[in-house]
């Protein structure tokens, strides 16, 4: 089977972790799934027009098309639409005519794959991750973009959101369509238990011995504030330094966060709180194999990669009960507070370093294989793309 995947977000060399998790869901799939990515971005210091690279991935060819960006908006927007249109006739030429359209989050690239259909007759489907259809967005969701966003849905031949949560408010804002929710997928190979090793010889992200260490929390998110929350997380670490000392915040985030190591800095957490910055996925793994368990404290999200992570590597977590996390996360796996409840955040964290060493990792581990393993994942796609093709 030949698919065309149009993704709304997908890295790019200024931001090589924008959308990663949508090329791991079309990596998950089966061998006979023939994958390629279009997209479309602007180039920096080019003198051609436009430039088309391959770029291989691990089972996928990337058909990146770079344009030198025109200095008028309305102007790009016609460009780079036009630019997938070459694109298609393109991949139909080096590759393959589609059997069909996978789209990767209905907006702005929604809109390619709705002209396709009414030109060519092309059928989609549809991934769905997007917090925009979360009640906190109800007034980012509203108008022309609602309007788009509701026809570029309504049109696909299948969504497929991340979480029953997710679905939910899809139909709330009036999208109604056969539904399949796939949750996201974590790589067990990758994540996994931490090895089976004396403690004093365990190293923590810090490279400190852990003979007698204190216990470890993981945050790992884009630090961005209105969504994650991470100012409150900095907020009940002080309370609970406070109250105790056995214990060390470890942050991997993609973005700087200057307030919040002034924060750290000006209440004096920084034997507590230590940012790491970005880490590969290989060093991600680790930083989760040397966690006593996870932390997100997000006032809205859909189903985390992280939580999955975290689960895929033994760790209980500890997080707010938004979007689809209730579906999967269960007192044998962790503790549920109400999102913005700062209070409860503080009981949570010290209940957990207390009794974190009471979870049963090879448990949680066993669920996030039976649950969210890529494997399992891409033939779930699969399955559906044959419903759809021969429908």
């Amino acid at each position: 089977m030949n698919i065309l995947h149009l993704l709304s977000w997908f890295p790019t060399p200024d931001d090589p972790t924008l959308g990663n998790f949508c090329v791991r869901m079309i990596d998950a799939l089966p061998e006979e799934c023939h994958s390629v990515i279009l997209s479309v971005c602007d180039g920096k210091n080019m003198t051609k027009s436009f430039e088309v690279k391959e770029i291989e991935g691990a089972h996928h060819t990337h058909v990146q098309i770079y344009i030198r960006p025109p200095k008028v908006s309305a102007i790009r927007k016609l460009k780079m639409l036009r630019m997938y249109q070459y694109g298609l006739k393109y991949i139909k030429k080096r590759f393959f005519k589609p059997d069909l359209i996978h789209l990767h989050v209905a907006y702005p690239l929604g809109q390619v794959a709705l002209l396709w259909k009414k030109l060519y007759g092309y059928k989609y489907v549809l991934t769905e991750h997007w917090t925009i259809y979360q009640p906190q967005n109800k007034d980012v969701l509203v108008g022309e973009l609602k309007k788009k966003i509701v026809q570029i849905a309504n049109n696909a031949s299948l969504i497929m959101p991340v979480s029953l949560d997710l679905q939910r408010c899809m139909e709330g804002h009036g999208i109604h369509n056969r539904f399949k929710v796939i949750y996201n997928l974590v790589n067990t190979d990758m994540f996994k238990l931490r090895p089976c090793i004396d403690s004093s010889l365990r190293t923590n992200l810090r490279g400190n011995d852990m003979h007698g260490r204190k216990k470890q929390m993981l945050h790992i998110s884009t630090l961005r504030d209105e969504a994650k929350n991470f100012s409150g997380i900095l907020r009940t670490i002080e309370r609970l330094r406070q109250q105790r000392d056995d214990f060390e915040l470890h942050v991997i985030h993609d973005y700087e966060a200057p307030e919040f190591k002034a924060f750290v800095k000006e209440h004096h957490l920084e034997d507590c709180v230590i940012f790491h910055g970005k880490k590969t996925s290989a060093e991600v793994a680790e930083a989760y194999q040397n966690a006593d368990f996870f932390v997100l404290f997000s006032n809205f999200e859909n189903l985390p990669c992280v939580i999955v992570e975290a689960f895929a590597s033994g760790v209980p977590v500890l997080s707010t009960a938004v979007g689809g996390i209730a579906e999967i996360l269960s007192p044998e796996r962790g503790i549920l507070i109400p999102s913005g409840d700062e209070d409860a955040l503080l009981n949570g964290m010290n209940t957990m370093l207390d009794h974190c060493q009471e979870y049963d990792r090879e448990a949680i581990r066993d669920y996030a294989k039976k649950t969210f393993a890529a494997q399992n994942i891409g033939l779930q796609i699969f399955e559906e793309y044959k419903k759809v093709v021969t429908a």
